[in-house]
């Protein structure tokens, strides 16, 4: 027989780190990105980005900075804070395992990432785009579009798909990229328009035309992550509406994706959520018209000449692109789309 055991760190009786959050650390340190250190223990992105997210929310710091690189470089390497916390964790572990005896071995397989990295906001029509792309290898991770664009700033992503309203400017994504970026370091590559709405059961027998309503009529709301785009509507919502997290049925009830949102309603699991038409009209579902919303693209500029990039732009740009996006309900390009915009400040 041979003893099996499992290692974590508590400080004041409160959990830190343990063996998940460990070997994401570890894989940041020998492969220096988070996107490699999630493919080599076998977990996606979105799930090794809550855990460091997490683990940095209960050590009070940054756990990942960005690692400099050149046009297709950067990645992610620990802080100092990261670097002690993991010493820390498999100094304890290697004790445990030696008093045992049953030294611990681990093995790290060698990763690939794909040519075109695309980190943010879960879209259909970016599927669309990507199916344009040939001869290169894409990668699209669904996180939230503030999500996607600190993957960018780390040098994890070529691109983030974001749709972040201001609602000073009235206006879509370029006011936050100028309050997150320094002046010339980043553009934003203007993409498309969608619609986003209220998704019910077909008909919408509970008769849901707001928040305010759900809340009067106790329907079951499904939620989306927070740092999403829609998460941000949502909360928008309720701020105009009057409407308190309390006041809705399943608030806390989060999913990641428009598709996952409209399963929750069509299986019963919720009432409503908020979502776009395409992923309604794909479960044959109601669907009310709550804005149409602007889904951009952030790249670092220094990424601009990126062979894969190239080829996402001139996917966004050409006319077949167009035909196959207004295929789908409530999508649409713009005069604007596949224009790059300099961000400023």
């Amino acid at each position: 027989m041979e003893p099996k055991f499992q290692v974590w760190l508590e400080e004041g009786g409160r959990y830190i780190i343990g063996e998940k959050e460990a070997r994401i650390l570890e894989g940041i340190r020998r492969h220096g990105s988070i996107m490699a250190a999630a493919k080599s223990v076998g977990v996606t992105y979105a799930h090794a980005w809550n855990l460091i997210e997490n683990l940095s929310l209960r050590v009070g710091g940054p756990i990942v900075s960005a690692k400099r690189g050149g046009e297709s470089g950067g990645g992610s390497v620990l802080t100092k804070t990261g670097e002690e916390l993991l010493s820390k964790y498999l100094e304890v572990e290697g004790s445990v395992a030696a008093y045992l005896g049953t030294p611990r071995k681990r093995v790290f397989p060698k990763v690939k990432v794909a040519d075109l990295v695309i980190v943010g906001s879960s879209c259909v029509g970016l599927k669309k785009l990507a199916k344009l792309i040939e001869g290169i290898s894409v990668e699209i991770v669904e996180v939230g579009s503030t999500a996607g664009m600190t993957a960018v700033m780390l040098g994890e992503a070529d691109l983030a798909g974001i749709h972040l309203y201001d609602e000073y400017t009235k206006t879509y994504n370029l006011p936050y990229l100028g309050r997150t970026w320094p002046p010339g370091m980043a553009v934003l590559i203007k993409g498309y328009v969608r619609e986003q709405g209220l998704i019910v059961r077909k008909g919408n027998p509970m008769g849901i035309t707001s928040l305010r309503k759900a809340a009067e009529l106790g329907a079951t709301i499904v939620n989306r992550n927070l740092g999403s785009g829609t998460r941000d509507l949502l909360e928008r919502m309720m701020k105009q509406e009057g409407v308190g997290s309390s006041e809705l049925k399943g608030y806390s009830h989060e999913v990641r994706t428009h598709e996952e949102v409209a399963m929750a309603v069509k299986d019963g699991k919720a009432d409503v959520g908020i979502g776009i038409r395409a992923a309604a009209e794909a479960l044959d579902l109601g669907f009310q018209k709550i804005c149409e919303e602007e889904f951009d693209f952030v790249c670092e500029r220094r990424r601009l000449n990126k062979k894969g990039v190239q080829a996402f732009v001139n996917a966004l740009r050409s006319g077949e692109f167009r035909i196959r996006l207004k295929q789908v309900p409530g999508f649409r390009c713009t005069d604007e789309t596949g224009n790059i915009i300099e961000v400023k400040g």
